[in-house]
């Protein structure tokens, strides 16, 4: 079994001054130094995050003051250019140095990251002794402490970004795609931009809740907020609302808009007049400096095209899909819009071979469940530049398909919602969940252009014509009676009486339809026993509520046989 190992050096940096003596010159008492550092060891291994991130600022900060400056023009009393080349040389030489012996020592061992002040390596479990011995006597060598973090599971988009999941299920983040609020990395680093897409990545990758979930479930508007700066370096910052140049704060809190009037944001360069957009923006911005906007004001969904770039990009995915098909005029397959990237992903999807879970006993057929069609769907429009994004509201199901390069270039499809009736035994919330698990894979057969055989139809029985009914009545096909006086047989009563009462789950909204449907039909015929019989249905379950699918299938080919026969 391969396992990943990640091993930091603790206060690398601070401690390269300490032991190899690179102090600034200027420094009027390393020792206070040295002992400040020591401090700063002694509550992290004690678990008292307060002081150990305190300290940890003022040791770091030292080493950044000892490149403060240019040439012989010195920003920072500590300012020594010789000492801080000397601690960045011989800091990456030291890892070199480790990482060497690891990869001449363990078989098939892989590098999986060598940064600044730590190494993170793969390799077959059976090595793992050896792993430690080469770092205890790297340890002992050189004076250096490392700190092993036994990683279960490892999401990585790059050395500066990745989600470390820890054996125990907890995690750590690293990155500016990930980690938000105040950083313990340095002094005055807030990160408060688009919380939500942080969020989002985490919990796909974490716990694998899928991005659109996430962020269609946030009520929180300040989770949505982007900052959107314009440096002293621009003269201006300026919005167009309705073709309208409208000048703008330099620092603005801004979100993605549903009102397609709002453009978005542009800085002038103050020395030669030069406009730019404000990069990390929405094509439709709406400004909130005040605080005075709602969640219903936010286009959520141009935050969870946004978040799927960003997983992609862990991902490896990349949005130029298949770069350029060959024998095509288009460039490349970065400027397809979301209908040439949702028909690239159908064709794709009926091309994987999917197999179906679903199982109808009574009717011997088998169909595809909402587990069979996700995963591979979201593989292929995910690798396509698409993503669909399901939600609800009080009267339809929505799936709107987003093209991640262009959130403005969506396609919708819409299904009328109804409730699904019939299983008294579920409580709201269930029934809630089976109402919006049914849409889903509907919505995902609409988009996909999924094509089932019809689980009703091809297994009705075949009607019998007149004669035959007569033929089985008398045994004499010359004296037909009008088709219009046959009754339904009693076996077609009982049947129908005896599927009332079985156990199964809720007929749907489809079901329930074509039965209103049908029975309107048999009881606009006229005839008093099929009239009854459609009063008798509706009686005994409570007006189509109670009745589960096994009935409803049952009834519905049994009335579809009398329509047809009479």
């Amino acid at each position: 079994m391969r396992i990943i190992r990640n091993y930091d050096v603790g206060s690398y940096y601070p401690h390269l001054i300490t032991i190899n003596g690179y102090a600034s010159r200027n420094m009027k008492d390393p020792e206070i130094f040295s002992r400040t550092l020591e401090r700063r060891m002694v509550a992290k291994k004690a678990g008292d995050k307060t002081t150990a991130n305190a300290l940890k600022l003022i040791v770091n900060t030292a080493f950044g003051a000892t490149k403060n400056g240019v040439g012989d023009t010195a920003y920072n009393a500590l300012y020594d250019p010789l000492m801080a080349r000397s601690i960045c040389i011989s800091g990456q030489l030291y890892l070199i140095e480790l990482a060497n012996h690891m990869i001449a020592d363990i078989p098939d061992l892989k590098i999986v990251q060598l940064n600044t002040d730590g190494i993170m390596v793969e390799f077959d479990e059976e090595y793992y002794p050896k792993v430690l011995e080469i770092t205890k006597e790297w340890q002992e060598r050189t004076g250096f402490t490392l700190e092993e973090d036994q990683i279960a599971h490892l999401y990585q988009k790059d050395v500066n970004n990745y989600i470390e999941v820890a054996m125990d299920g907890s995690f750590k983040l690293k990155g500016g795609y990930l980690v938000r609020g105040v950083s313990t990395a340095g002094a005055f680093k807030i990160n408060n931009d688009a919380n939500i897409v942080a969020t989002a990545i985490v919990e796909y990758f974490v716990n694998k809740k899928d991005p659109a979930d996430v962020i269609m479930a946030c009520d929180d508007i300040k989770q949505f907020q982007l900052i959107a700066k314009g440096s002293g370096k621009y003269s201006r910052v300026y919005q167009l609302v309705d073709g309208v140049e409208v000048t703008q704060q330099r620092v603005n809190r801004v979100y993605a808009s549903k009102d397609k009037r709002n453009g978005t944001l542009y800085k002038i360069k103050a020395e030669n007049g030069q406009v730019s957009k404000i990069a990390g923006l929405p094509e439709h911005c709406i400004i909130d400096n005040d605080n005075h906007l709602t969640i219903d004001d936010v286009d959520k969904i141009w935050y969870v095209a946004f978040a799927q770039q960003r997983i992609n990009d862990f991902l490896g995915v990349k949005n130029d899909i298949k770069k350029e098909r060959k024998n095509k005029s288009m460039a490349t397959a970065k400027s397809l819009n979301v209908f040439a990237r949702l028909a690239a992903a159908r064709e794709e999807f009926m091309n994987s071979d999917i197999e179906k879970s679903g199982k109808n006993f009574h009717l011997k057929t088998q169909y595809w469940e909402l587990k069979d069609i996700v995963p591979t769907a979201m593989t292929v429009m995910h690798k396509n530049g698409i993503i669909p994004i399901v939600s609800f509201d009080s009267q339809y199901g929505h799936m709107t398909v987003v093209n991640v390069d262009n959130p403005e270039d969506r396609i919708d499809f819409t299904l009328p919602l109804r409730e699904l009736t019939g299983n008294q035994a579920i409580n709201p919330v269930q029934s809630m969940g089976a109402v919006e698990t049914y849409y889903r894979r509907y919505l995902y057969l609409a988009c996909l252009e999924i094509c089932e055989a019809d689980e009703i139809e091809p297994h009705l029985s075949k009607p019998e014509t007149a004669e035959k009914i007569e033929e089985k009545r008398t045994g004499d096909p010359a004296q037909p009676v009008k088709p219009a006086e046959n009754a339904p047989k009693a076996v077609n009563r009982e049947e129908i009486k005896q599927n009332l009462t079985a156990v199964e789950g809720a007929a749907d909204a489809i079901q329930i339809d074509q039965l209103k449907e049908k029975l309107g039909l048999l009881a606009k015929s006229g005839n008093p026993d099929w009239i009854n019989l459609c009063k008798g249905i509706i009686s005994r379950t409570e007006n189509l509520t109670k009745l589960n699918r096994k009935s409803a299938e049952a009834i519905i080919r049994q009335v579809t046989s009398i329509l047809e026969a009479k």
